[in-house]
């Protein structure tokens, strides 16, 4: 639909609901690039990408050390030459890089434009990309990030889609595969079970669902109500809440329920009529808050003055209150994004940026849930992580085929115990995108920045602005260990420096011998501390055995002259990380000169194997 940006929006008088939901607060954001901001994108190192829209101008806003992203730094980004798009298709790649193609406008004047640029944030460069060579032009286009990692392109103008390959950086062959309508004005919601939700613009009131294996297209029932405006072809945003139902707003004044589980519809309540007339959600934005509900924005008519905020809390529409700047507004301007402190971040084409927040809080069933990760990392280095809904309980934020920046994949933040600075590190290629995952097991990557504060720390995965129980991690490098010895089993490394196996220099092997208590083998390690003034000391260890191998860790304590357990686990062939903290007196642990003793121990009982076998160990890292 065109939208001539340069008129002046009606303005109309309405009416504000006087049951509008308590204790909702817009703060604004400070110190804003003077830009027409525009498709708030959240980028896999935790900052956010804004374009200064129909524009070349891209900005990057970086969260301050505290993980505030209100009080955060702006940073204008290279610029992208012939290539400033409104109303385009935009995704998050799985390497973090930013795509976006299409464009209703392009540099100011609408011609449906087919030009495409990716974003390295890595590198700070743009690159340009050729569309599908039959698609000259694309325009407003849908999009959607698949549970495969690959992008479900929409073309607006058939009803032929296309899926982009991230690691190819290239389309594949376009299909129909029994698209019923043109794609034009259609917005795409991934569903919990892989597959994708399309409102029919034109073939109305029917819905269409996309198998994301067989790429093919099926009936999805009737909405019931028809949620299309019939003057203009336009439609509302689609969001997926935690309870399995999406709620399909209307551009018209009529909404719909997907029961995702029933693969039925429901009607929904309409939306109100004020004094500036029928309120509408044609071209406009939405998005899932922690709490479970979605907001939306309304205007009395498209392209019309006059905007209305509403919380669908599942059974009723309740009317949010609004900006100062609400009465001239219309809904079509306005963008969401999920912030990971789970505010809500709002643009509106304009320099003026806000951040929502609002009552009520999450389901404990609705986090993620970190259930392996690395007990140490070290800066610069990349690891990987582990758990339950890490791609969270829906994409979240939502407009349409106008403009996409769904959150559904992990971010990675670690948090110094003593300063309480938080880092994002930069995530890539998580091991899917599907949503509302349960207990099924899933994974991401994770590279931590070279500026990272060390010491004792804590790691979350976030999503949808909800993160998990923080883990404790240590981040190095460690303490280097001013001398390292081998006891109870032959003495193969520093002895032999060509067995160790690691550049970094802190990885020893050590061969078991037999004793009567079975096969043991130990690495004892000394530190020199920077202070005997130590409030707490841990140990973490990071090792490798036979199965069927139990490792140990231990701390010296000087008073009493013997070894003190701190934590043991079963080793195996893959690397385990053991970890625990001195208790008592931290002070009994250190000896003179600030050296602390520690030891990591590898035993295999008598029953097991007699073939000696080999430890190899991430040298002892001592915490103080």
């Amino acid at each position: 639909m065109n939208r001539n940006l340069s008129a002046g929006l009606i303005v109309s008088a309405f009416t504000l609901m006087s049951a509008a939901v308590s204790a909702q607060t817009w703060t604004p954001f400070p110190n804003t690039p003077s830009i027409s901001a525009y498709n708030p994108t959240l980028m896999t190192d935790g900052t956010v990408l804004v374009q200064d829209g129909d524009n070349d101008v891209w900005w990057r806003l970086t969260p301050d050390n505290k993980g505030n992203y209100l009080k955060g730094t702006w940073k204008q980004l290279p610029s992208t030459p012939g290539f400033g798009p409104l109303y385009y298709a935009s995704q998050v790649l799985p390497d973090g890089r930013f795509f976006a193609i299409g464009g209703e406008y392009n540099l100011g004047p609408i011609g449906w434009f087919n030009n495409g640029f990716i974003y390295d944030p890595i590198k700070n460069v743009w690159t340009q990309i050729n569309a599908p060579s039959a698609w000259t032009n694309m325009g407003d286009t849908g999009s959607i990030m698949l549970p495969q990692g690959k992008v479900l392109v929409a073309d607006p103008l058939t009803n032929q889609c296309v899926i982009f390959d991230p690691v190819t950086t290239s389309f594949g062959t376009p299909f129909v595969n029994g698209k019923a309508d043109g794609n034009d004005e259609e917005g795409l919601v991934l569903l919990p079970n892989g597959n994708v939700l399309t409102v029919d613009a034109v073939n109305t009131p029917n819905s269409e669902i996309f198998n994301s294996v067989s790429l093919n297209w099926s009936a999805g029932g009737s909405t019931i109500n028809n949620l299309v405006q019939a003057s203009t072809e336009e439609i509302g945003p689609m969001v997926l809440r935690p309870d399995g139902t999406v709620i399909c707003f209307g551009g018209s004044a009529h909404n719909s329920i997907y029961n995702t589980i029933t693969k039925t519809w429901t009607a929904g309540p309409d939306f109100p009529s004020v004094t500036a007339g029928q309120l509408d959600c044609a071209d406009a934005p939405a998005c899932l808050l922690p709490s479970g509900r979605v907001i939306c924005c309304t205007s009395p008519g498209f392209a019309m003055g006059g905007v209305q905020f509403f919380e669908w809390d599942g059974t009723k529409l309740n009317p949010v209150n609004g900006l100062p700047t609400s009465a001239g507004d219309t809904s079509f301007t306005g963008n969401f994004l999920t912030l990971p402190t789970g505010e809500l971040m709002f643009t509106n084409q304009s320099p003026a940026m806000y951040a929502y927040t609002s009552t009520g809080s999450a389901n404990s069933a609705w986090f993620p849930n970190i259930t392996s990760s690395p007990a140490t990392v070290e800066s610069g280095n990349s690891y990987s992580i582990s758990g339950t809904l890490f791609n969270g309980m829906s994409g979240a934020s939502a407009y349409g085929d106008d403009q996409q920046n769904q959150t559904n994949w992990p971010l990675v933040r670690i948090t110094n115990n003593k300063t309480g600075d938080v880092t994002y590190c930069r995530e890539f290629n998580p091991s899917t995108y599907a949503v509302q995952t349960g207990s099924t097991i899933v994974s991401t990557n994770f590279q931590v920045p070279k500026t990272i504060e060390q010491g004792a720390s804590t790691i979350q995965v976030v999503t949808n602005g909800l993160a998990s129980k923080p883990v404790a991690i240590l981040v190095g490098p460690p303490t280097p260990a001013s001398s390292v010895s081998t006891f109870q089993g032959t003495a193969e490394s520093p002895n032999n420096p060509a067995l160790i196996t690691t550049v970094d220099g802190k990885t020893y092997n050590a061969l078991s011998i037999a004793t009567a208590a079975g096969q043991t083998v130990s690495i004892e390690a000394d530190f020199i501390l920077q202070s005997n003034q130590i409030s707490s000391i841990s140990v973490t260890a990071t090792a490798s055995a036979i199965v069927g191998a139990t490792g140990q860790v231990y701390l010296w304590d000087y008073t009493t002259n013997a070894f003190v357990i701190l934590n043991a686990t079963n080793l195996n062939t893959g690397q385990v990380s053991l970890t625990g903290s001195a208790t008592g007196i931290p002070t009994r642990f250190v000896g003179p000169g600030n050296k602390v003793r520690a030891i990591l121990r590898a035993l295999v009982p008598p029953r097991l194997s007699g073939v000696p076998f080999l430890l190899k160990a991430d040298l002892i890292q001592v915490n103080a």
